[in-house]
């Protein structure tokens, strides 16, 4: 061995960072959390027990500038003293009460009235605090894109719901929004204006705003594939989901959003000026990966390695608008849907 291959070991491990890299990497995060201030959204409508739930778990996170609870019943004259449930201060929480039950829409609208840069949201019948500090970090590192967290068998169906054509910049991939995500304000009042443009003609589908959501950002979402958890709620009549025509309506969302987005996206090929195309800002940070929350959400777990290669999966808008069903899944006993 010569005297210049000498090493010398000891018993600390150099990992390769040195103290004022971490000082760096601190202060980033600082800059970040200043940059990418969070309000979070809150759907009120019968269950107020388990709103109060929520916004209280919310408020103990302490990690929102604002919390903004829509009020989507105009039944019901929502205030602070119908959500007080432990010893919070309520001084962060700023009520909207609607004149009209807006549905899906109504998310988008709370948004949209934020003070902050960006969004957090989740349904009132979904505990996401358990996954919050990992959801907000994933966002801060890239918040180009909508994060959300989702099972592990709705992560696999919106993994196949998915459309690529280089050709026309189509780069487009679902997600439910309920179980939490978050995205930045202006695509939410991006998405009112896109609502009123594009459904004029079918104002009875307005009511589903997050089938179009996604799918229109024209970006794959970042998903956390990870078991979920429900609140306690109370029976508080017939659910949205249950109301008449409601599945039809929502598969005939699902074929109307890619439609509309590959003909936007074919006219924008065109030069067309006459009409608001679907811009994509293509800032995304990281490749498409698999992700999700240590039990105490102090890490994210991920992978790159996706169970289908989605960008090699051929579209053809005559024959795959109906890509979001989950018959499109592998089923029997034998079949197993895994969480990362």
């Amino acid at each position: 061995m010569s005297n210049n291959a000498q090493h010398n070991y000891s018993d600390e491990i150099n990992i390769g960072f040195s103290e004022f890299e971490f000082l760096q990497a601190k202060q980033h995060e600082i800059e970040l959390e200043q940059k990418y201030d969070i309000s979070a959204i809150l759907l009120h409508w019968k269950r107020s027990e388990s709103t109060a739930k929520a916004a209280d778990y919310l408020l103990a996170a302490n990690l929102f500038k604002e919390i903004i609870v829509w009020n989507n019943n105009p039944n019901i004259y929502l205030t602070k003293t119908t959500l007080k449930t432990n010893n919070h201060s309520l001084d962060s929480i700023r009520i909207i009460n609607s004149k009209e039950n807006l549905k899906d829409e109504a998310k988008y609208r709370a948004c949209a009235e934020a003070k902050t840069i960006a969004c957090f949201y989740v349904d009132d019948d979904w505990d996401a605090s358990f996954y919050l500090k990992s959801l907000i970090a994933d966002f801060r590192a890239d918040p180009y894109i909508l994060h959300s967290v989702t099972d592990p068998y709705t992560f696999y169906t919106n993994l196949i719901w998915s459309y690529f054509d280089n050709t026309i910049d189509l780069h487009a991939g679902f997600s439910w929004i309920g179980c939490g995500s978050i995205f930045l304000r202006e695509y939410a009042q991006r998405h009112l204006q896109y609502l009123q443009i594009h459904l004029k003609n079918h104002r009875n589908l307005v009511y589903l705003s997050d089938v179009f959501f996604s799918i229109w950002l024209n970006d794959i979402p970042s998903q956390f594939n990870m078991n979920i958890r429900n609140l306690p709620t109370g029976h508080a009549g017939e659910s949205f989901s249950s109301t008449a025509n409601f599945l039809r309506n929502q598969h005939d969302s699902s074929v109307l959003a890619i439609r509309i987005l590959e003909h936007n996206l074919r006219q924008n090929q065109s030069n067309d000026t006459n009409y608001i195309g679907f811009s994509r800002k293509q800032n995304r940070h990281f490749p498409y990966c698999v992700k999700s929350s240590s039990p105490k959400d102090d890490f994210i777990f991920f992978t790159n390695i996706l169970p289908m290669d989605i960008q090699t999966i051929p579209f053809n808008i005559s024959k795959d608008f109906e890509r979001s069903t989950r018959n499109n899944l592998p089923t029997g006993s034998a079949v197993s849907f895994f969480s990362s």
